[in-house]
């Protein structure tokens, strides 16, 4: 009846779902760092690094409207927001609801047409035609029977292609979210305020903050691409090269296997190409990435910055945090601890990048209009 959809999660502050992911991305602000290897090298021997002192940059300017700080607390307030399920009530559009069901064609059932206990949102679950309209209006609690037809080309299964199906569902119970309202009352409770004007006013400020921290790295992002853009390869160091291109190549087959898709298969479908072609753009991508490591490698020799243990576990913790994860929870969801995953993906060489980058826009200088 339905498809579950693999999804691939990452995680510094969001989690999101990959579909197709175009090779030649800019390294910088990736906000986990993509590959890891060893970069213990005499730089000077394999890149001349641009000038990344005293680049300009236009004057950084951030405000909020009361229009925003409104939306914010709406947010916020809907973010307080509790649901319990209930065994009573009617089944409304948009409604989530537990059922039971148990489909059958010509009076038996077949493989994929029963469930029990599933939760469904009418409007938004994907159900062959009539089957969550037939439930608006129902009872929770009551049995409802379905005379439905399949598509006539239905893809799930193509033995049941225009075929008359009879479903039996069992509404068991509907969730009622409860929405607290935004007052005094809510304030207290919720924050450590002990007014509506200080709680706004907060608000505002942590607003303003991110505007600024996104324009910052919006400045940061652009110096940095000039930097490297000035920056010149002597000669990429083969060994690094190598791992680089290798790198991508095994991320993009264990992309392939996480959608059980062969590498022809995977590649065909969501990269529009073939081996060759793809180990080629690879290549291309590997020495982006070698250049603009050993740019950051060679900045961070001469300026003294290096990232310390307590640094990277500090780093780590905050971004189980914010991705709203314990070590163990993550540990659980992702099979590995925060520390295994972030060697895989060389969290510490973002880490040591954000550093750089930090010196890049502390030495360039703000234009006064």
């Amino acid at each position: 009846m339905t498809k579950r959809k693999k999804i691939i999660i990452g995680c510094s502050a969001a989690v999101a779902v990959i579909a197709v992911i175009i090779l030649l991305m800019v390294f910088v602000f990736d906000t986990f760092g993509l590959f890891t290897s060893e970069y213990k090298l005499n730089y000077d021997k394999y890149v001349k690094v641009g000038n990344y002192k005293g680049l300009t940059y236009d004057k950084i300017k951030v405000s909020v409207t009361d229009k925003e700080v409104k939306a914010q607390i709406k947010s916020n307030v809907s973010a307080k927001a509790t649901t319990k399920s209930v065994k009573t009530g009617t089944v409304k559009d948009g409604d989530t609801i537990n059922i039971s069901y148990v489909g059958k064609v010509n009076g038996k059932t077949f493989s994929g047409g029963s469930a029990e206990n599933s939760n469904i949102t009418i409007g938004q679950t994907s159900m062959i035609d009539g089957f969550t309209d037939g439930l608006i209006g129902k009872k929770v609690g009551s049995k409802v029977t379905l005379n439905l037809r399949f598509p006539k080309n239905y893809s799930a299964n193509t033995k049941l292609s225009n075929k008359k199906v009879v479903f039996t569902v069992t509404i068991n119970s509907k969730q009622v979210t409860t929405t607290p309202k935004y007052n005094l009352a809510f304030v207290k409770k919720y924050t450590s305020y002990k007014t509506l004007k200080a709680y706004e006013a907060s608000v505002k400020k942590e607003l303003l903050a991110t505007k600024k921290s996104e324009k910052e790295n919006e400045v940061k992002n652009t110096l940095w691409n000039q930097v490297v853009a000035a920056s010149k390869v002597k000669k990429y160091p083969q060994k690094q090269l190598q791992y680089e291109q290798d790198q991508v190549i095994a991320r993009y087959k264990k992309m392939a296997k996480s959608y059980n898709l062969s590498w022809s298969k995977f590649l065909k479908t969501y990269m529009k190409t073939d081996s060759k072609s793809f180990n080629k753009q690879a290549k291309s991508y590997a020495k982006s990435v070698v250049k603009q490591k050993l740019v950051m490698h060679s900045i961070a020799k001469k300026e003294g910055l290096k990232v310390t243990n307590k640094e990277y576990k500090n780093y780590l913790s905050k971004l189980l945090k914010e991705a709203g994860f314990t070590e163990e929870s993550f540990k659980s969801q992702y099979g590995q601890s925060i520390e295994e995953y972030g060697k895989e993906n060389d969290y510490k060489t973002n880490l040591l990048l954000q550093k750089v980058l930090n010196k890049v826009m502390k030495y360039g200088k703000e234009k006064s209009k």
